[in-house]
């Protein structure tokens, strides 16, 4: 099956600018608050800088040995432990709001982005007593999809044929999954889909006014009778040349 990699998201915001006027003119502070996803290795890493100017004062790691506020302008390190203390807290409470804004943005992109399948159970006899049954899902992204086949409420996957999920050449992938089951009992049978693209599973089943079935036997003698037909055509117009060409003869003699 084929695995599409973790995606990465990236949220990147600017924070409130401020202007103080001295005698030297005006100045600007500025926060750049960053947060980036990683997914299956923790909670996304949060970095905020601060700005006078365009000299960084002070800077914030979530992923630093002991997280907090350090300074990075020596007119900074003048302050005391509480003013530090006060700064790291307010940084954690940005550090889970921007995590949030960022787990809120993901849910958007995902759905974006996911398509979901196309979905549909064919019928083919395989004699009297037996039939497949086969549930298609087609044209969905991402690739991680779950199909499965439940008799009465109960797992078949020991007896399923399941293929690999496949790329449908257009940027979209397929798969199917299929059953044996007996004739007469196809409405026990359930299919069901999971995809990320999908608001909820779908549980399908095989509707016998959606499909027609043509039985085997019935192609064999369809080509049986086709053949025929075929061969008789081709007789009949030998035989034709043959007598047309008779006919010019006896002319030719006369």
């Amino acid at each position: 099956m084929a695995v599409m990699a973790p995606r990465t998201l990236l949220l990147l915001l600017s924070g409130a600018l401020a202007l103080t006027q001295t005698r030297a003119g005006s100045h600007s502070m500025r926060y750049f608050h960053t947060t980036v996803s990683r997914p299956g290795r923790g909670e996304p890493r949060y970095i905020t800088v601060g700005y006078v100017d365009d000299t960084q004062f002070v800077r914030f790691d979530s992923d630093a040995a002991i997280p907090r506020i350090e300074p990075r302008a020596a007119w900074m390190e003048q302050e005391g432990p509480e003013y530090w203390e006060e700064q790291t807290r307010r940084a954690k409470a940005h550090a889970q709001t921007y995590r949030g804004s960022l787990r809120n943005l993901r849910g958007y992109y995902n759905q974006s982005e996911a398509e979901p399948p196309k979905t549909h159970v064919s019928h083919h006899p395989i004699s009297d007593r037996e039939a497949t049954l086969r549930c298609w899902v087609l044209g969905f992204y991402p690739a991680e999809i779950t199909v499965t086949w439940q008799r009465d409420g109960e797992d078949q996957t020991q007896d399923m044929e399941l293929i690999e999920t496949r790329p449908a050449g257009n940027g979209t992938f397929q798969k199917w999954a299929a059953v044996v089951v007996p004739s007469g009992e196809e409405q026990r049978y359930t299919c069901h889909v999971q995809h990320e693209g999908l608001p909820e599973p779908l549980t399908l089943r095989w509707e016998p006014s959606s499909q027609p079935t043509i039985p085997i036997v019935g192609i064999v003698a369809g080509l049986a009778v086709l053949g025929a037909v075929v061969t008789g055509a081709v007789v009949a117009a030998v035989m034709w040349r043959k007598k047309s060409s008779g006919e010019e003869g006896v002319r030719s003699g006369v």
